[in-house]
């Protein structure tokens, strides 16, 4: 196996896991124009597509276990399976009714099993594979690749849903699932800890018991709760008649650009800090987003260049901190418990934000949730950097 990546070098794992999460990432990522897809197809209920968004992260609470099966079968034969699902969900999608909402929300509940399945499996594998000094740029490279399908599949999607190509469209996540299979194919074996020490340390109630690890759940939560709002951004597009591929591309842009070239300030920043204060910029950006004063495709893209900057840095911080609270033996734990509490936020916040349109519109539902998210963020985050000082003293 190669040697574990560190900064500034970017080592051939590191190339692999990064294409691994590039194909997994656009799988889910095609799947954002939905909405728009739906309303070319007839359907138009805004609390309807907020549950179809939402669906896929009902698997969310199976996230706890996704550890155990990487414990049991290993990180390649997992990540082969939930590529192999995906490709399946992916066709039932293809070869559903748009009309038939409730068989929909039924396969994107598949996908996102399998994206969970994959995800998680990939995360910890990471966190054991990318060590050293330098693990937070290896982290922010590997995550450069989470919001480059905004760039590369994204656009391409929206072009094919505005020449008609409804079924094409839909065709695109399925040869990107099965991409991912064969990238999983390409991942090196990685020994992991003796099943005895993980067998002490790694249970759920023992790992909770950690304040650092519980304040690491509640940020990531709050973190993706800002994220979520990016699974309505194409309604609130539509709503407000303006494309939203120049706010992907160009949060796509920034964000490749800050994990990338920015790596090393992973590892150089205050962790935490610079978590919880991203995400609240992050909000405020889509706080802004539905004001008249963002104009066109321009204002929509001068947001998403914000958005990606944020989030860009935001997000490897947090992934960098569970190498920092959970020693090796709990971190497929931890890890698996991270991505549940993510999966809650991506799960919750679409739905909400459909009935919140319902009533007062998409750009209020925006306003109302981003602004709210702003000073329980900070709030949280303060709280966590006090028990850092208290810890250390």
């Amino acid at each position: 196996m190669d040697p574990p990546a560190s900064s500034p070098r970017i080592g051939k794992n590191v190339w692999t896991i990064s294409a691994a999460n590039f194909f997994i990432a656009a799988f889910t990522k095609c799947y954002m124009l939905l909405p728009v897809y739906m309303a070319a197809s007839g359907v138009l209920d805004p609390g309807r597509i907020g549950w179809l968004m939402g669906s896929f992260y009902v698997s969310t609470f199976a996230r706890p276990f996704v550890g155990w099966f990487t414990d049991e079968f290993g990180f390649r034969k997992v990540l082969l399976f939930s590529g192999a699902l995906s490709a399946l969900s992916g066709l039932g999608i293809l070869f559903t009714r748009p009309e038939s909402v409730t068989v929909l929300i039924g396969w994107r509940i598949l996908s996102g099993t399998a994206y969970s399945l994959f995800a998680v499996s990939l995360t910890a594998y990471q966190s054991l594979v990318i060590t050293g000094e330098g693990r937070g740029a290896g982290l922010s490279v590997v995550t450069s690749t989470t919001n480059l399908p905004y760039l590369l599949v994204v656009p391409a999607c929206e072009i094919l849903l505005a020449w008609g190509l409804l079924k094409t469209y839909l065709l695109m996540p399925v040869l990107l699932a099965l991409a991912s299979c064969w990238i999983a194919l390409q991942l090196p074996e990685v020994e992991l800890p003796h099943k005895t020490s993980r067998a002490k340390g790694a249970k759920t109630a023992f790992v909770m018991e950690n304040p650092q690890v519980r304040m690491l759940l509640y940020s990531i939560t709050l973190f993706c709760s800002v994220d979520a709002g990016l699974l309505s951004v194409a309604a609130l597009g539509r709503e407000r008649g303006i494309s939203v591929s120049a706010f992907f591309a160009a949060s796509a842009v920034t964000s490749l650009g800050m994990r990338f070239f920015g790596r090393a300030l992973v590892d150089r920043l205050p962790r935490v800090r610079t978590s919880w204060a991203c995400a609240a910029a992050a909000a405020v950006v889509l706080a802004a987003a539905p004001f008249p004063v963002v104009r066109g495709a321009v204002g929509f893209g001068v947001c998403g260049t914000l958005y990606g900057l944020f989030i860009g840095l935001g997000y490897p911080m947090l992934l960098a901190l569970i190498g920092d609270v959970a020693p090796p033996e709990q971190r497929s734990r931890v890890t698996s418990l991270f991505w549940f509490f993510m999966g809650l936020s991506y799960l919750g916040l679409p739905v909400l934000t459909g009935y919140l349109a319902a009533l007062f519109r998409y750009r209020a539902a925006f306003a109302l949730i981003n602004l709210g998210l702003i000073p329980l963020l900070a709030y949280l985050g303060l709280r966590w950097e006090a028990l850092q000082k208290r810890d250390r003293h």
